[in-house]
């Protein structure tokens, strides 16, 4: 195939080579979307997708995959009991005292701390009463605890109204 008519496949390798290794993770997923070839421009879009906690619960639940090591296989199909999966692939986590909280991925974390941390009482609590009305408001998150003492230590109203230690 001549040059001129292959744009579409330069455009795709010329992405893949402007990336350094240093900034690609070992679990981010580059899949292209659509690509626009015009005669002389080549314009790719892309989206950037993270393997996150949730992919192999949600691959287990839905066609029952297990990982080849043993320890991890044993492991997910216990912690999968805890998990259950809507038809539109929603997943859920059968809390002990409570209703079903939705598994949030890494970007939808920060929202709903911002939103129950600084929302409309914007009452600032501190990381062990923050992490209780996260749950009583339904979410989940695999490393709440630490996700949501690095959120408030990051906070600058906490830190500015904070007891001073001397």
């Amino acid at each position: 195939m001549p040059r001129d008519q292959n744009s579409e496949v330069d455009a795709l390798a010329n992405l893949g080579s402007s990336i350094e290794d240093n900034e690609l993770d070992s679990g981010t997923v580059v899949q292209l979307i659509r690509s626009v070839v015009e005669e002389g421009h080549a314009e790719i879009n892309s989206m950037s997708l993270t393997w996150d906690w949730r992919n192999k619960h949600i691959e287990y639940l839905k066609t029952g995959k297990l990982p080849s090591d043993p320890k991890e296989s044993r492991a997910l199909r216990t912690k999968a009991a805890q998990f259950t999966l809507t038809e539109d692939g929603t997943l859920f986590k059968r809390m002990f005292d409570g209703p079903l909280a939705i598994c949030l991925g890494p970007g939808d974390t920060e929202y709903v701390l911002r939103e129950v941390h600084e929302g409309t009482c914007e009452n600032h609590s501190g990381a062990e009463s923050l992490v209780q009305k996260v749950i009583r408001a339904g979410y989940y998150c695999i490393d709440m605890e630490k996700d949501v003492k690095e959120f408030v230590r990051k906070c600058d109203e906490c830190q500015k109204h904070a007891p001073m230690i001397h």
